[in-house]
This record gives structure tokens, C-alpha cells and sequence, in this order.
């Protein structure tokens, strides 16, 4: 199906917008660790945190980055503090790719998704390839980038310089936090989300949909082409896994689009050429490409789901084409719809929170406010050399705490935060089927009569609170008796049935009413099975 050049062009504005809207929560996330790392770890705290220069950086930063909630852009300004810090590239390497993929809100939540052995065996595999890409760039970096003295001098230098404290160094804090949400980070955001906008240039609406069968040999090649550009969310990643597994799709393209996918973006090869040189980035990627495809290979055949049979299509993968069918107008009414589909009221905040963020950063590179700035004015009890001098009139907020103590402390709070996050993001059962039942009253009355539009917006909004529930359970309870997954399988089989026909063209009203019928008796035995 061919484009036409302005739904190209439109086509791609909207997937940038809607992947600014969807990477705004962890952009944010990733602009505050890094302003922490910055002005409390210092650079040999957040040395030690990512393993130093022992055996363990690779595993360690690995098991960093599956604990913060952040994703393949908004690592980017993390990375910028790690490189700052001089933490080895090995360990950088292994960070930018593992802390996009998992995070304890995604692994529960792809536990529902398919066997909990995949999940499983991808999170190993994710560690199998960040550990030997680290391998391999600090192999090439030890023959090709050796340490001098005078490097290591300038590290320790920076490691003992004097430093801001108390009030003053919050507000350095919340300085560089602005200021880099409308630099560097700000101009890597846009390069990382151009990606999305050359899919859809490339792809024309709905051409993803039979792509990677299980029974295509080239299906993991195919992804591997479609991954790199890519932008997702984890979360976005773990529900096209799910469908993927449903829809009996290739596992080995499963793969590939969790690590290269979700893993990294155009920006992420981009900072590590202009950090560490274009030869050795190539390098770098060529070996990511590499051991990406090979474990895909091996991992297609033996972990095709038993007893599921092709779908012959999926929808999983229609967010990566052009969103404009050659029946849409191209207008800024359908342009409105389309991103505001994308945006919920977290994604909202998020936004808003954003633009104060860089409002105020302009702000700051307005007036010439920076860490100079604060530095140059600052009394000689705001350094943390002057408490030693014992000065009596000091505030109670003048402490120097050691990096190790925030560092401990920043691991602690982020596995306390990720708990409450994951009892946050997966309510009660009461509560779930609370939401379901609006979700499911709005699609089915549309879909009696005839409201398409309305009715295929909150069918996706069913099926997350379908999952939402069955992780909630988990949560709460400890299990997921067989018959209630049995039952939610089925309720989210017959919610597919349910889009099929809802995109029949012509829209039939009397077949659809059957499909209703047919969802609600099911609904029934899905919604007993966890009230009871």
C-alpha cells in the first residue's frame, strides 16, 4: 500500500508525540537520579554503586538498572553522570541496555502474559548479553584506551574536591534537574524518537500484521530490522510480548524486540560513537546485533507455546506503523484523536510536570544560573570543607553524609518504592473489577450500537484491567488458581473476537451482538471465579 507524502510526514509527528507522551514519566525519573548521582554520590559513590573496576560491574549495574523504572531514553541522563564518573564502558554498557528492559512493575505484569518460564528465561538472556557486550567493550577498551596517570589524578581530584552542602546544594539539585531536561538529554530525546517517525515513513498502516509467524524463518531478521529504531516503553514491550505469545508469533522476534526494542533507541549507539569513538561503537553494536540474533535462533523453536495455534495476524505491532490508513483524513481532528488516544492521566502529569521543568530550565540558561553560578556565589559555609572548622553558627542542614550511606540508602528506597509501586499499579481485586465494569458497560453498549470508535477505545482498557487483576491476586495472595488464568485467557480471547469484528468492513450489527452475547456469558464465570 503505498503513502502518500503528507501522512508520511503526519504520520510521523504523531508517533514522536505520542512517544514523548509515553517516555515523560521516565524521563523525568531519569533526570532526578541523575541530578542525585551528581550532587550526593559524587563520582566515586556512583562508581561504587555500578561495581567499580571488580568482576561484579557487569552483574551489578545489570541488577541496577532491572530496579529503576526508567526506559531506553530516559537512561540517557544517567548515562551522562556515569560517563562524568568514569565508570568503566563495560558497566555503562550493561546499564543502558538492562535498566530499560525490566523494572518490577513490567516483570510482574509479563508474568501474566505467557508462561512464566519465558519471562524468566529472557530476563537471564538479557544478563547473558549485557555481561558479554561489557566483556567485549572493555576488551577492546583495555588494548585500544588505556588509563593514564593523569586521567586517575583528575578523578581523584574530582573525588576530593570541596563540595556545595546543605540548602545550596538542593537547590544545584534542582538547577541542573532543569537545565538538562532542556540540554543535552533534550536534543538525545528527540534523535532517540526519530526512530519512530522513519517507521512510520516506512511502514504503511497495518503492514506488521503478518510479519513474524512462527513458522517464518526470517521473522527474527525481520524484527531485528524493525527493533533498532524502535522506541518502547517496557511495559509497551511486555503487552506486545503477551500478544505475540497468544497469537503464536515467533518467540526468537520476541526476543529481538525485548532487547533491541526496548533495550536501546537511535540515541543509544549515537552518544556511545561520539563518547568512545565511532569504530568502537560500531563494533559494539555489531557484537549486540550479533549475540542478539544467535540466542533469538536458538530460543524460537523450543519456546513456542504449546497447544496454540497461528493466528495468521497480530495486532502487536500496528503502534510501529504509519497510524493513518488510507481511509483517514489527514486533519488536525484525526491528528487530536490519534495522540489522545496515547495519553492517560499519568502521561498527562507527567507532561505537565515536564514542561515546568523545562520552563524553569529556560529560565536558568536565561539568567546564567548554573553550578558555577552557585559555586562563585556561595559562602565559605556552604562548602563541606567548613565544617571542620567547627563553626558554631552552622544550620542543622549542613551535614556531609557519606556517598556509601546514599548510595545504600538510594537502593533501599528504590526496592521500598518499586513495592509500593507495584501494589499502587495493581489494586485489589474489588477494585479492579470495579474499573472493569465501566470499561466493560462503555465497549459493549457502544459495540451494540454500532459505535466503533467508542468501543475499540475501551476494549484495550478491559484487557489491561484483565491483567491488572490477575497480578493483583498474585500480589495479595500468593497465587493465581489455574481456573481464574483459564478464565482470563479465555475473556481476553473473546475480547480479540470482539476487535475482529468490530474492524469488519461492513460493520455487522447482528454478528456482533452474537459476539457480545457470547463475551458476557463468559464474563460472567471470569468475574465469579475471583469474587468468590
Amino acid at each position: 500500500m503505498n503513502q502518500s507524502a503528507l501522512s508520511m510526514i503526519v504520520g510521523g509527528i504523531i508517533r514522536v508525540v505520542q512517544g514523548f507522551a509515553q517516555a515523560s514519566p521516565t524521563l523525568l525519573v531519569g533526570l532526578l537520579i541523575a541530578a542525585i548521582l551528581r550532587y550526593y554520590l559524587r563520582p566515586d559513590g556512583t562508581r561504587r554503586l555500578f561495581g567499580g573496576d571488580n568482576w561484579r560491574s557487569l552483574p551489578q549495574s545489570w541488577l541496577v538498572g532491572m530496579l529503576l523504572p526508567v526506559c531506553s531514553i530516559g537512561v540517557l541522563p544517567i548515562l551522562l553522570e556515569m560517563r562524568r564518573a568514569k565508570v568503566k564502558p563495560g558497566a555503562m554498557s550493561a546499564f543502558a541496555l538492562s535498566a530499560p528492559l525490566f523494572n518490577p512493575l513490567s516483570l510482574l505484569y509479563g508474568l501474566t502474559l505467557s508462561r512464566p518460564l519465558v519471562i524468566i528465561l529472557f530476563a537471564i538472556g538479557s544478563l547473558i548479553v549485557v555481561t558479554s557486550l561489557g566483556l567485549i567493550w572493555d576488551a577492546f577498551t583495555k588494548r585500544e584506551e588505556k588509563e593514564t596517570d593523569a586521567a586517575n589524578s583528575e578523578t581523584d581530584d574530582e573525588a576530593s574536591a570541596d563540595q556545595l552542602i546543605g540548602l545550596r546544594r538542593l537547590f544545584a539539585t534542582v538547577v541542573h534537574f532543569s537545565r538538562e531536561a532542556t540540554g543535552q538529554t533534550l536534543v538525545l530525546t528527540i534523535l532517540a524518537l526519530s526512530g519512530l517517525a522513519v517507521l512510520a515513513a516506512i511502514l504503511p498502516y497495518g503492514s506488521m500484521q503478518h510479519s513474524v509467524e512462527r513458522d517464518d524463518l526470517w521473522a527474527p531478521l525481520k524484527m531485528l530490522l524493525v527493533a533498532v529504531p524502535v522506541y518502547a516503553t517496557p511495559m509497551l514491550a511486555m503487552s506486545q510480548m503477551g500478544m505475540m505469545f497468544q497469537h503464536a508469533n515467533s518467540p526468537g522476534a520476541s526476543f529481538t524486540l525485548l532487547i533491541l526494542g526496548t533495550g536501546m533507541n537511535f540515541a543509544t549507539p549515537y552518544w556511545f560513537g561520539r563518547n568512545y569513538g565511532w569504530k568502537a561503537a560500531a563494533r559494539w553494536m555489531l557484537a549486540l546485533l550479533t549475540i542478539v540474533i544467535t540466542i533469538s535462533y536458538a530460543i524460537n523453536r523450543p519456546l513456542i507455546p504449546p497447544g496454540v495455534e497461528p493466528a495468521g495476524h497480530t495486532h502487536a505491532f500496528d503502534v510501529y506503523t504509519n497510524p493513518l490508513s488510507a481511509f483517514q483524513a489527514v486533519n488536525w481532528a484525526t491528528f487530536q484523536e490519534l495522540v489522545s488516544k496515547s495519553i492517560d492521566i499519568s502521561t498527562t502529569a507527567s507532561l505537565i510536570v515536564l514542561g515546568v521543568v523545562i520552563l524553569l530550565g529556560l529560565i536558568f540558561r536565561q539568567f546564567g544560573i548554573d553550578e558555577a553560578w552557585l559555586i562563585k556565589g556561595a559562602s565559605q559555609k556552604s562548602f563541606s570543607s567548613s565544617i571542620e572548622q567547627g563553626n558554631a553558627s552552622r544550620s542543622s542542614l549542613d551535614l556531609i553524609v557519606p556517598s556509601g550511606v546514599i548510595g545504600a540508602t538510594m537502593l533501599a528506597g528504590l526496592v521500598a518504592m518499586s513495592i509500593v509501586a507495584c501494589f499502587a499499579y495493581y489494586p485489589p481485586a474489588e477494585e479492579c473489577l470495579d474499573e472493569i465494569s465501566v470499561a466493560r458497560a462503555e465497549c459493549l453498549s457502544a459495540a451494540n450500537s454500532g459505535q466503533v470508535d467508542h468501543a475499540m477505545f475501551w476494549l484495550p482498557v478491559w484487557e489491561d484491567w484483565s491483567r491488572r487483576l490477575e497480578v493483583g491476586t498474585m500480589l495479595r495472595t500468593g497465587t493465581l488458581r489455574p481456573y481464574q488464568r483459564m478464565q482470563g485467557y479465555l475473556i481476553r480471547k473473546k475480547l480479540e473476537t470482539l476487535e475482529h469484528e468490530l474492524e469488519h468492513d461492513p460493520f455487522e450489527q447482528d454478528e456482533t451482538q452474537k459476539v457480545v452475547r457470547d463475551l458476557l456469558a463468559t464474563n460472567s464465570r471470569w468475574v465469579r471465579s475471583f469474587r468468590e
